[in-house]
């Protein structure tokens, strides 16, 4: 299992995505204000914030890695960024591949699996982080006392569709999800709500997994 470091980005890279991207996985920013006795609960706008990074990159390394048009980026981008906005307090968010695929190619169900694959893998090979692919991610267990015990990282994960399906303690963290970039923004808002806790910062992992797989570990671990 590799280690999931993502390097940090400036802030000028949001406005600077429709026209070029780095290889590096998009920024996870701080939590927001503070909300209960012990955690700091990011805000809907954060999250937004951060899927909408996550969309602009996954969007750009598929036109840069020749998957997706420049003018489908463009046109994708900005509905997916609109669609952003509509997305209710407390309600998941859709992630870019899964939007790409149904909303902005409009392809059928019976097709996703595999196309939605070969698109997760591209995004691996392009990131060039150390992200690991799990086909049988969805035989781990479900971290539910893990969860009970820190709702907030549990709100994040649901709402970003990263689930955790590997915990030790505080001291390393395994996360996946169909969109590498997804799972590594998630990653780094649960290091930080975990250092606000402790005082240190855990060893994270990222991983992807297969359509499938990913559906049934969502509803496994929050009903959905």
């Amino acid at each position: 299992m590799s280690s999931a470091t993502a390097h940090q980005t400036s802030e000028s890279t949001h406005s600077q995505a429709a026209t070029t991207t780095s290889h590096h996985s998009p920024i996870a920013e701080a939590g927001g204000g503070k909300t209960g006795e012990h955690s700091r609960i990011p805000t809907t706008d954060l999250l937004r914030r951060q899927m909408a990074h996550c969309g602009e990159y996954t969007f750009q390394a598929l036109n840069k890695i020749g998957k997706l048009s420049p003018e489908d980026t463009g046109r994708i981008t900005q509905q997916y960024l609109k669609y952003l906005n509509t997305v209710e307090k407390g309600k998941p968010f859709l992630d870019s591949l899964l939007f790409l695929y149904f909303e902005g190619w409009k392809r059928p169900e019976i097709d996703a699996r595999d196309t939605i694959l070969k698109l997760t893998r591209s995004l691996i090979a392009y990131s060039k982080t150390k992200t690991t692919h799990l086909a049988l991610a969805h035989q781990t267990d479900t971290p539910i006392e893990f969860y009970n015990a820190y709702p907030v990282i549990s709100e994040i994960s649901r709402l970003l569709g990263a689930p955790i399906i590997q915990i030790s303690e505080k001291d390393f963290f395994t996360v996946t999800c169909i969109n590498p970039f997804t799972a590594t923004a998630t990653a780094r808002l649960i290091s930080n709500e975990i250092q606000h806790e402790i005082g240190r910062k855990p060893f994270s992992f990222v991983t992807t997994t297969d359509l499938t797989a990913w559906k049934y570990i969502l509803g496994r671990h929050f009903g959905s």
